[in-house]
């Protein structure tokens, strides 16, 4: 139960409607799996040991570069060439003492066996890659668990979120992109990206994780596409495909 300092903590928090006492024990209890720690996994990660989500798993095998530091503001200039999801773990910490915080140095979608460790006792994965096959690695492995994920795509003045539940009844991430081929794709080493445009995703991603572990309904299957040039978002439904296998 929470005791006064937490109350106090998460006061404001508490206060809203749709979270109230119920809803933020349900936070502290959930545990969140972030696979990613550069832009958008570091933001999340931020928002949500903020929130006082109980248990953080972070996935991610690289290092800080100084080129990261305009858009991945949980990090300092003193954690260049420091693991990013240590480094992550460091800074989580330091904000909320009073969560779980885990790094893992590696790569999701690697290692079937060690995927499943992670997903284990999981309530909601984050998708905070940024390429093709890590998303369909995700989407494989909690389709198999039964586990909700989110998943979020952020380059140039763009950016892209979508939530899918653990049954998939609104189809999955293979019916939306079916080609795991990301040699097409745009990235932001190539492409570029604007810092505050990741922290829209970003802030987006965390809100429905918010929502969903307080117990509020989401949107599943519905991709919400951002245009930050004209401040415009378009809403796609996504529907199974008769053709997918995965369906």
């Amino acid at each position: 139960m929470l005791d006064d300092k937490l109350l106090e903590r998460y006061s404001r928090q508490i206060l809203l409607p749709e979270i109230d006492l119920v809803g933020q024990e349900k936070i502290r209890q959930a545990s969140v799996l972030i696979v990613g720690c550069g832009g958008l996994g570091s933001m999340v990660a931020l928002f949500l040991a903020g929130a006082g989500v109980g248990k953080l798993t972070l996935v991610d095998a690289d290092s800080v570069e100084v080129s990261n530091l305009h858009r991945q503001l949980a990090f300092r200039e003193s954690d260049v060439a420091k693991p990013k999801a240590q480094a992550l773990k460091d800074q989580l910490l330091a904000l909320n003492s009073e969560i779980t915080v885990t790094a893992f140095l590696g790569r999701f979608g690697v290692d079937p066996e060690s995927d499943t460790g992670l997903l284990g006792d999981a309530d909601m994965v984050i998708d905070a890659t940024d390429n093709l096959s890590s998303r369909h690695a995700i989407e494989r492995s909690t389709r198999i668990m039964g586990k909700p994920w989110i998943m979020g795509a952020a380059t140039r003045l763009h950016g892209q979120v979508a939530a899918f539940s653990q049954s998939r009844a609104e189809g999955c991430y293979q019916c939306m992109t079916p080609s795991e081929d990301n040699s097409h794709g745009f990235d932001c080493r190539n492409e570029g990206i604007l810092g505050p445009v990741v922290g829209v995703i970003a802030a987006w991603q965390a809100q429905d994780a918010l929502l969903f572990l307080s117990g509020q309904n989401l949107e599943w299957g519905v991709l919400r596409i951002y245009d930050a040039t004209q401040q415009r978002i378009d809403r796609l439904v996504v529907t199974p495909r008769a053709e997918c296998h995965a369906s």
